[in-house]
């Protein structure tokens, strides 16, 4: 979740993405799976910061770069190569440009259900940006980009206008009540990706999340 201060408010950058596939049509933060890439010996030399978690934090930022063209550096943000995967940690290690690990503050961790026929195990972290370079969006995975307030992007969703699932709109109710991205990112302080979200199945078919004690 790529955060910027707005005049009232906050900003979170989101992606609307093409209408195919499992997340079709789908109003989401940028992000995608772990790649091997992600946790090989060029990872380490090209995303700084980090710890247990290095190989989603290597992915939260590649993911940005290459889908929105958005590099989050140690020196801040810069347009990214127009690559992917190796290739892009490749060209970012001969620019001598680490991508900024540190920047980045882990939220939550969410889980699916074992019945579910895809199951994910995601990390949603947080970071702030004082401006970023223009959008350059992947034409293969997205057709949109929008700048936008939580509250505006939550009732977006109850007009139906942007379709999301249970974990972002969990996220932009959890946003909408911070007033800078300073307080977004302090709010997400000693979040240590054990205690995990998982929603589960009542015995009438519903979902309901477990949700994790919080200020909110």
């Amino acid at each position: 979740m790529l955060l910027r201060d707005a005049e009232e408010s906050i900003e979170v950058l989101m992606v609307r993405r093409h209408a195919r596939g499992f997340f079709g049509g789908l109003t989401a933060f940028p992000g995608g799976a772990v790649d091997p890439v992600d946790r090989s010996a060029l990872a380490d030399t090209v995303v700084e910061g980090g710890g247990v978690d290095h190989e989603f934090r290597s992915a939260a930022l590649r993911e940005l770069a290459e889908e929105t063209g958005l590099a989050l550096t140690t020196r801040g943000v810069f347009p990214a190569p127009d690559a992917r995967g190796v290739e892009l940690f490749d060209e970012l290690r001969r620019a001598g440009v680490g991508l900024d690990g540190e920047a980045l503050t882990l939220v939550s961790r969410w889980v699916t259900p074992e019945e579910a026929p895809s199951r994910f195990d995601t990390r949603f972290y947080v970071a702030r940006v004082e401006s970023t370079p223009e959008i350059r969006l992947a034409p293969d995975e997205l057709v949109d980009h929008l700048w936008i307030e939580p509250k505006e992007a939550l009732a977006g969703h109850d007009r139906g206008e942007l379709r999301m699932f249970l974990p972002t709109i969990s996220h932009l109710r959890w946003l909408s009540v911070r007033a800078t991205a300073d307080e977004a990112v302090a709010a997400a302080e000693g979040a240590d990706g054990r205690t995990v979200i998982a929603p589960r199945r009542m015995e009438d078919g519903s979902i309901v999340p477990i949700h994790v004690p919080d200020d909110s």
